[in-house]
């Protein structure tokens, strides 16, 4: 009898090694260009905490981004410990004919995070700033989903800009000459700008009224900027992230601090919860398999 053929015997491997490569842990990217994806984030639903931390990664793998039904957010960077976010968000603005003052084009910024179930505008890293020469703004937001009470927001924070000459603004002096700021609340998930209608005629050196939400830390005035280009301008914004914000979850419900090492705190921007390592140990308190080890 002739030796059976060696096919036979790969096989069985082959069937076993395909069931092994089947129920085998995802390899997961912990980068997307230059931005470091710790979990809960994860590019993909199978690497991500679920959607609400899902990051994409285009452009060739160079980009991380946020997506939803209203947004598409370029991520600059992410962290778990502080619990941060920061990403670009647009400008608002509203240009003029300089000849005769009327409007010929604008957008009032709008920006809605509740979509994502896990972000809030950072009040303590954050100001919302008015550039013009000739303007006031406002900023309108609301509060997740309790909306309502006297009026249809719930929050308005603004401030004025005024210039003698086209001259007036200084680089680095943001004080209402061409410039000005405020800061914002906590618990803020959306945005949208308001400007007053005033003249503007013969305002060749400041043809945009311009408002934005931006980091504290990632803003300087700088006079050419009456003359951005609005509408490919874009601010960079810290986000405060947590767990359970949407079914305003707390340490008291059950949470998904289930590492040994971990405990839970409840957010101090909002609803929801955090989970930290214990004392004395350290690492990434979300990871259940390696996260909180001793140091």
């Amino acid at each position: 009898m002739s030796p059976p053929a060696k096919s036979s015997f790969l096989l069985p491997a082959l069937v076993i090694l395909a069931a092994i490569a089947a129920t085998a842990e995802p390899e997961c990217p912990t980068k997307c260009g230059d931005v470091d994806i710790p979990y809960p984030f994860g590019i993909g639903g199978v690497c991500s905490h679920g959607k609400d931390f899902e990051i994409s990664c285009i452009n060739n793998g160079t980009t991380a981004v946020l997506q939803s039904d209203f947004h598409t957010m370029q991520v600059l960077s992410l962290s778990v410990e502080p619990p941060l976010a920061k990403v670009m968000l647009p400008v608002a603005y509203k240009c003029y004919n300089p000849e005769n003052g009327y409007p010929v084009r604008k957008s009032d910024g709008h920006v809605d995070l509740w979509s994502h179930g896990i972000f809030l505008i950072s009040d303590t890293r954050n100001m919302f700033v008015v550039l013009g020469c000739n303007t006031g703004a406002f900023t309108t937001m609301n509060f997740g989903e309790k909306r309502g009470g006297r009026y249809k927001h719930q929050y308005y924070a603004g401030c004025f800009t005024y210039c003698s000459e086209p001259g007036s603004p200084k680089d680095g002096r943001c004080a209402s000459v061409g410039c000005c700021h405020v800061d914002i609340p906590p618990g803020l998930t959306d945005n949208a700008v308001h400007f007053e209608t005033w003249p503007h005629d013969g305002m060749e050196h400041s043809p945009c009224d311009i408002a934005f939400l931006v980091g504290k830390d990632s803003y300087e005035f700088r006079a050419s900027d009456l003359r951005m280009d609005v509408s490919r301008s874009s601010m960079p914004v810290w986000l405060d992230w947590a767990m359970g914000r949407r079914g305003d979850a707390s340490c008291d419900w059950e949470y998904a601090c289930e590492n040994p090492n971990t405990e839970c705190v409840d957010s101090l921007n909002g609803p929801g919860y955090l989970c930290r390592c214990k004392q004395g140990f350290e690492g990434n308190p979300y990871d259940d398999d390696i996260g909180c080890t001793g140091k």
